[in-house]
C-alpha cells in the first residue's frame, strides 16, 4: 500500500498543507522543530489513532484553534481509500473513510498499515512495561483491528472494577454484590487481550532473532515472551512459554488468580491482576536485556522487534507491505546500523523518511525530496 497525498488543516504547525507523494522513498528534511516529524505524526495517527510521541490528542491541535481535520488517500492496486480525522478540544473526535462516518474505532485501526521507526523505540527495551506493553498493544490492533474495541472494553470495565475496590477499601460493610459481575467482564476481555499478545510475541520471536543477528552482526540468542500476572510471577521469574495455552485455560488462570489476591486487592484498592499488569520479556543470551543490553544491541533489538512487526503486517495483510515511516532515527544510529536497516527497508513500497541532518541520510534513490520550514513544504 501506499500514500497518493495528504491534507493538514490546523496539525500542530501546519496551518495548511496539500502534499502529493509517490510510491518509493521519500525525504523530508529540515531543521529541528520545523514540522517534519509532525507530518509523518499525522499519517501515524490515521494509522493507530494515536500519536507515538504523546499520549492524548490535544496537542495535537495548532495553538488556538478549537479543531483539526487532516487526511490522506491510501492506494492498494486498483483501490484507493479517502481516511480522515476530525480533533476537536470540546466534544468528541470524528472520523472517516471515503467520507462515512466512522462510528467504532475498529473500523479505522489497521485501514492503513504503518510501522513506525523513532528514536523513542528505545524505550520499548531500555524502560518500563508499559512501553513494551504499548509495542504489543500497537501491533496487534494493526493486526487485527477489532482488538482496539477489546482494549477500550478492558479498560473501560478496569476503572469501574478500581473505583468498587477502591470504594470498598473507605467502607466498614462494603457491597460488593456487583464484584463477580466486573469480574467475569474483567476476564473476558483481558483473557482475550493476554491470549492475543502471547500469540503475537510468538509470532515476532523467530523474525526478531533473525532480524536482531543481521543488525548486531552477532549471534547472540534473543529470547522473547509475556510474563503474565494470571501465573503470580515476579518480574524477574524465569520466562514460561505460555504459547500453548488455550483461551479457556488462560480464563481458568485468571479467576484462580483474582480468587487468590481477592483479600489483597479490597486492601489496595486496585486490580492486580490482567492484561495492564504484564510485561513483554526480552532477554539476550540468557540475561535481561532492559539492563544488560549494550546501547547498540538495544538498538538492534528495538529496530528488530519493528522489523519483525512489520514482516508479520506484510505476511499477514492482502493489502501489501504497510507504509515504513522512519522519524530522525538515522541520527542516533552507527553507520553500520543505518546501512543495514536502510537495506531491509529499500525494498518497501513505500517508506518516508524525516532527517535533520542530511550527512546521516542514506543514499538512495529518492522518489522525492521535500525540504521542511515553519510548517510549509518549500522548494
Amino acid at each position: 500500500m501506499w500514500i497518493s497525498s495528504i491534507t493538514l488543516e490546523n496539525f500542530r504547525n501546519y496551518e495548511h498543507l496539500d502534499l502529493v507523494l509517490s510510491p518509493g522513498i521519500t525525504l523530508f528534511h529540515g531543521e529541528n522543530g520545523e514540522g517534519k516529524t509532525n507530518l509523518i505524526e499525522a499519517v501515524g495517527f490515521l494509522s493507530s489513532l494515536s500519536s507515538h510521541r504523546v499520549s492524548g490528542y490535544q496537542s495535537l491541535i495548532s495553538n488556538n484553534k478549537e479543531t483539526s481535520q487532516f487526511s490522506l488517500r491510501l492506494h492498494h492496486e486498483k483501490r484507493a481509500l479517502l481516511i480522515a480525522a476530525e480533533l476537536n478540544r470540546t466534544g468528541s473526535n470524528r472520523y472517516f473513510v471515503n467520507g462515512n462516518h466512522k462510528k467504532r474505532t475498529s473500523e479505522i485501526i489497521g485501514t492503513l498499515k504503518t510501522v513506525v521507526f523513532a528514536p523513542e523505540d528505545l524505550d520499548i527495551v531500555r524502560r518500563d512495561p508499559q512501553d513494551r506493553r504499548s509495542f504489543m498493544d500497537n501491533a496487534m490492533t494493526q493486526l487485527k483491528p477489532r482488538l482496539a474495541g477489546v482494549k477500550s472494553d478492558f479498560e473501560r470495565v478496569l476503572k469501574q472494577r478500581n473505583a468498587l475496590l477502591k470504594s470498598a477499601r473507605n467502607t466498614k460493610n462494603p457491597d460488593l454484590s456487583t464484584l463477580d459481575i466486573w469480574d467475569d467482564q474483567l476476564v473476558g476481555f483481558g483473557a482475550d487481550l493476554i491470549f492475543s499478545r502471547i500469540q503475537l510475541v510468538a509470532s515476532l520471536a523467530p523474525l526478531l532473532n533473525s532480524f536482531y543477528q543481521e543488525l548486531s552482526a552477532k549471534n547472540d540468542l534473543v529470547t522473547l515472551g509475556v510474563q503474565s500476572s494470571i501465573l503470580g510471577q515476579d518480574p524477574e521469574d524465569n520466562l514460561i512459554d505460555l504459547s500453548q495455552l488455550t483461551l479457556q485455560e488462560i480464563r481458568d488462570l485468571f479467576y484462580d488468580q483474582l480468587l487468590k489476591l481477592r483479600g489483597l486487592e479490597l486492601e489496595r484498592g486496585l486490580t492486580l491482576v490482567g492484561p495492564h499488569r504484564d510485561e513483554m520479556r526480552i532477554d539476550l543470551g540468557g540475561l535481561t536485556a532492559r539492563s544488560h543490553a549494550s546501547q547498540g544491541e538495544a538498538w538492534s533489538l528495538a529496530l528488530g522487534l519493528k522489523l519483525a512487526q512489520a514482516e508479520l503486517i506484510r505476511l499477514d495483510s492482502q493489502q501489501g507491505d504497510p507504509v515504513l515511516i522512519l522519524d530522525d532515527v538515522y541520527s542516533v544510529l552507527d553507520a553500520g546500523r543505518r546501512e543495514r536497516l536502510t537495506k531491509f527497508v529499500a525494498k518497501n513500497e513505500q517508506v518516508l523518511i524525516t532527517s535533520a541532518d542530511l550527512s546521516v541520510a542514506p543514499d538512495l534513490k529518492w522518489s522525492a525530496i521535500h525540504r521542511v520550514l515553519g510548517g510549509e513544504i518549500v522548494a
